[in-house]
């Protein structure tokens, strides 16, 4: 089925609430409650496209504007014999919408997350059954502005697609390096970078060079390793809680991520002098056999990281 790209980019948007939604359903009460909105206004939008594709005309007005839609996509669903829209599903929606939106009732916390995958699960099959594409194939990427973050992406959506986890890995990390660059750059004279590059020192050479290249003995040795493995981790730790405060991402979430992406840096070629990506796995050959979740996780991480600037 032919989609006009406009339809296409409501779908996304209503991919994006969605995607908001996740995120607030995780928050404290009362916060979470905000997912109610969200949902709600989500599928709002989604049955008015959804109204306008299997009826051919333009947007209705209605009080009860989810459920006018729902029954008029139900008479054409019904006429098709095809499945059709859950009618309790919708006045949940709305009972706990105006709840909150009328009369300031929060939704209770457990009911938040079951209300979240029976959206997620009623998007994901009325947009295969009316629009004949998966809802999985709906790109949030196409609404980030930033072409050289959007087009590294896009690579290893495509590279998901194509069953090769280790080459989306590396992509998904040029994006997350130009990414973590532009969300810490600090605008100014300098354009001066929050997260200033983290070098291990070797204490070793440091004393040697300072001492006149006298070599130390075993113990001093042992002592100056410990000393420079507890620096260098406290250096990297507090790395970490720079960038995580600096990209207003959660600390677990983070870590998990840094976990399993790749290392991706960029050097200056001596032969070139131009500015390449350096990734070590990619000169050195090695195979690594990435699970598919881990990688579908990491991409999910950077595009709604990138979304967040927008």
């Amino acid at each position: 089925m032919d989609i006009l790209r406009d339809k296409i980019e409501r779908l996304v948007f209503v991919k994006y609430l969605l995607s908001q939604a996740k995120q607030q359903k995780e928050m404290e009460r009362p916060l979470s409650s905000s997912a109610v909105l969200t949902i709600h206004d989500s599928i709002e939008n989604f049955l008015q496209l959804c109204f306008e594709q299997v009826t051919g005309k333009a947007k209705t007005s209605s009080k009860n504007i989810l459920d006018t839609y729902s029954e008029e996509i139900n008479k054409v669903l019904k006429e098709q014999e095809k499945p059709q829209i859950n009618k309790a599903f919708i006045k949940r929606i709305n009972d706990l919408r105006n709840q909150l939106k009328h009369a300031t009732i929060f939704t209770d916390h457990r009911q938040i997350p079951n209300l979240y995958t029976e959206t997620e699960i009623f998007l994901y099959d009325f947009t295969k059954l009316i629009f004949e594409i998966p809802f999985e194939d709906i790109s949030l990427i196409e609404l980030i502005s930033e072409d050289v973050i959007k087009e590294f992406l896009l690579d290893a959506q495509e590279q998901i697609h194509n069953n090769d986890m280790q080459q989306a890995m590396w992509s998904i990390g040029k994006a997350f390096y130009e990414l973590e660059n532009s969300l810490t750059k600090v605008e100014g004279k300098y354009g001066e970078n929050i997260l200033s590059p983290h070098h291990e020192v070797d204490y070793l050479i440091k004393y040697m060079a300072q001492f006149g290249g006298s070599e130390p003995d075993n113990l001093l040795r042992e002592n100056l390793e410990e000393i420079a493995k507890d620096i260098n981790r406290l250096q990297e730790e507090i790395q970490n809680l720079k960038t995580v405060l600096s990209l207003s991402v959660d600390l677990k979430e983070y870590m998990y991520f840094k976990q399993h992406l790749p290392y991706v840096s960029k050097i200056i070629k001596g032969d070139t002098g131009k500015t390449e990506f350096w990734i070590p796995d990619e000169e050195r050959e090695n195979k690594i056999k990435y699970k598919v979740e881990i990688v579908k996780y990491c991409f999910n991480f950077v595009t709604e990281l990138a979304l967040k600037k927008e």
